[in-house]
């Protein structure tokens, strides 16, 4: 069986440091640097260990960690399982895909409206207790009417429980109704150093396409870092401010492609440190790096949602950017860390800020919590998950207009849930009609995220269908509609009624803002016929 590329440098690493280590060995001998006191036995005693030549030495030196890697393959895979499920396709719609092409349903295909089929998609799951309750991701089962789930020793379990889901984080709990089921050990990834050999599992399924032949797939590398936030969850919930994503991932460069997503990331004693979950791919498969969400974070998802079938996290009501060395110059930090304030959200409830309730500005870079120095955004969103809702805590910011800190106390609020979110989302979104999108009230938190000037009014745009009159305009998500024929729009209800009266054939002109490029547009839109 051929040896992948990448595992093969691995190897060859590892030979050459036991090599090199070896023929040190042999050049110490000869100068006889050995100390007398370690010399005295004269010859070897009986059982002791002889050094072989070079070529033994990178035998024995590969087939351990060969042996360490199988060990670990046994150990695990058993209960890695292939989560399978039935997702609705929404006619035309451009459906928001998972940023960093890690999406095991591909791309939505192009057609007339119609009765939305189903489609197939699959990813993987592990199972953390022998009752049968299995972890995933949340971009897995996402709007998903069935559930099904295949073990690696090929049994079935249909119509599976989905206990929660916490899209903030990607994370998913499913139940299967089952006893002494294979289950994995839990370990720390907070223990674990950058540097360290991981195995990432999956399970990508029997069927289907290509992945008919890869059931249970196993790839080697090291964690190449922690802490990492790059943005690919914050970018599924840029129109859902009272949710933002939190991001704490391990980098890897274990191979992960599509279909091994929700799979267990696992250290050499066979312990899971994270769940596989997204790429850094322009073409959907695997580049170089790979990140998984923490065991640590994921527990906390996973007791939250079997105590209380929801996830209770603590929020400060903020949405923050990392420092830069820039920045670190001009606020006069003695490094550069911290988390800058960009705009604050709305929490549970529609509740106010907690933090600008206290008193923090925009503009403020955060630079502890607790007395305890933050390095990153990761690590803000790390402390402020260690407490609950209600308690207050004592934050530190550094004001942009004096450049001095400043300490308040900050009592924490609660983030909303997915349910209630996805609610707010129904309420505050119309479909766009004739012109083919849909759009939402320019909210205060939305329009503090986008930069809109106060003096612009409209809607956000939030959905595009393809091959619309408006996706042939030229118009985009995130662009602000501030009127149509010269009719000004406030509310989604004022769109609604303006675009209404539109009659087919005919063209609309819309004014629209666009934050990316801070300026105004004007784009003409022609009413299909019937």
């Amino acid at each position: 069986m051929k040896i992948n590329d990448a595992l093969r440098a691995k190897l060859n690493v590892v030979i050459v440091t036991a090599v090199a280590f070896a023929a040190g060995l042999g050049v110490a001998a000869q100068l006889d640097l050995t100390a007398p006191s370690f010399a005295s036995g004269g010859a070897l005693q009986e059982g002791s260990v002889q050094l072989g030549t070079d070529a033994s030495v990178q035998t024995n030196t590969a087939r351990a960690l060969s042996d360490d890697f199988a060990q670990v393959a046994r150990q695990v895979t058993p209960a890695v399982v292939t989560v399978e499920v039935e997702k609705q396709v929404q006619g035309r719609r451009m459906q928001r895909q998972f940023p960093f092409p890690f999406n095991p349903f591909g791309q939505q295909p192009e057609g007339e409206d119609q009765e939305p089929p189903t489609r197939p998609g699959t990813g993987s799951g592990f199972i953390i207790r022998p009752d049968g309750y299995i972890i995933t991701n949340n971009h897995v089962v996402e709007n998903a009417e069935e559930i099904n789930v295949q073990l690696s020793d090929r049994r079935r379990f249909r119509d599976v429980e989905l206990v929660g889901r916490d899209p903030t984080t990607d994370v998913a709990l499913l139940k299967v109704n089952g006893e002494d089921l294979p289950a994995v050990s839990l370990g720390s990834s907070d223990s674990t150093e950058v540097g360290e050999w991981v195995l990432a599992v999956g399970n990508p399924g029997f069927g289907g396409g290509p992945q008919e032949t890869l059931p249970t797939t196993v790839t080697a590398g090291i964690v190449s870092g922690k802490g990492r936030n790059i943005g690919v969850l914050d970018r599924q919930f840029r129109d859902q401010i009272a949710n933002p994503a939190i991001e704490d991932f391990i980098q890897t460069d274990a191979a992960i492609n599509p279909g091994n997503s929700g799979g267990p990331l696992v250290n050499m004693r066979g312990r899971v440190i994270g769940v596989n979950t997204a790429i850094a791919s322009e073409t959907g498969y695997y580049m170089g790096y790979g990140f998984a969400v923490p065991i640590e974070l994921v527990e906390e998802v996973v007791q939250d949602l079997l105590q209380h079938g929801e996830v209770r996290r603590a929020a400060l009501g903020v949405t923050v950017q990392p420092v830069g060395p820039d920045d670190a110059e001009y606020y006069g930090l003695d490094r550069v860390a911290g988390a800058m304030v960009t705009g604050f959200s709305e929490l549970q409830g529609g509740a106010e800020s907690p933090a600008r309730e206290a008193g923090i500005q925009s503009g403020d870079v955060i630079v502890s919590v607790e007395g305890r120095r933050l390095r990153s955004v990761s690590d803000l969103q790390r402390r402020i998950r260690s407490y609950d809702p209600g308690q207050t805590v004592q934050v530190t910011v550094v004001r942009r207009s004096t450049q001095e800190e400043q300490t308040v106390d900050v009592t924490l609020g609660r983030m909303g849930t997915p349910g209630e979110t996805e609610q707010q989302r129904t309420e505050q979104q119309a479909d766009g009609g004739p012109l083919g999108i849909e759009v939402r009230d320019l909210a205060p938190q939305i329009r503090a995220q986008l930069e809109v000037p106060e003096e612009i009014t409209g809607v956000v745009v939030t959905g595009v269908d393809r091959g619309s009159p408006a996706d042939r305009a030229g118009l985009s998500t995130r662009f602000v509609i501030a009127d149509v024929n010269g009719q000004p729009i406030e509310s989604v209800d004022d769109y609604r009624e303006i675009v209404s009266r539109l009659q087919p054939g005919t063209v609309a002109n819309l004014r629209v803002y666009i934050p990316q490029a801070g300026v105004e547009q004007f784009i003409s839109v022609r009413i299909p016929r019937g």
